[in-house]
């Protein structure tokens, strides 16, 4: 029995966050048997700092549409691992630059490396599909950047009762 299937589209948030986990299970296991010790929550991040080299807590948080403490936590991960480091901004004290590290830098390409299998993987998955995923995942996530659902319900079910 498989109570959030069953669910269908009322646990739509758990079945996506369930898959989400699966997802992130399996690429443990590419990263394992590579012999690295990566997460794949860390990907977006570390990646965004490959290409920018240098960039603010708010900035990255604002270009990865991640919390701003969601950030922070995985820097300090990260910089356990050696492969980022956080400094002051030399214009604000209070504003945090992040980088990759030398150890960061070298260990990037290990990285690309997977990075472009499990791309390639994940094309062919997309590729079998009848309908596009990725289009699909686009039309929700803007959805609910938007808030959409909530103002969906409020109008359906909360301003409905108060006329």
């Amino acid at each position: 029995m498989d109570i959030i299937k069953e669910l269908g589209p009322l646990a739509i948030a758990s079945r996506m966050k369930r898959l989400a986990e699966l997802v992130f299970k399996q690429a443990i296991n590419v990263y394992r048997v590579h012999g690295i010790d990566f997460e794949p929550k860390w990907f977006p991040l570390f990646y965004l700092l490959s290409q920018k080299e240098s960039i603010g807590v708010m900035e990255a948080s604002e270009h990865l549409n991640i919390s701003h403490p969601a950030v922070i936590q995985f820097v300090k991960e990260l910089e356990k691992k050696g492969w980022v480091m956080s400094e002051k901004s030399p214009e604000d004290a209070r504003k945090r630059i992040l980088k990759l590290t030398e150890k960061g830098w070298a260990f990037l390409p290990q990285l690309q490396e997977i990075w472009d299998n499990i791309k390639t993987v994940n094309q062919q998955l997309i590729d079998k599909e009848a309908h596009d995923l990725m289009r699909s995942l686009e039309s929700f996530e803007q959805y609910f950047l938007k808030d959409g659902f909530y103002k969906e319900y409020y109008q359906n079910y909360i301003d409905e009762k108060s006329k």
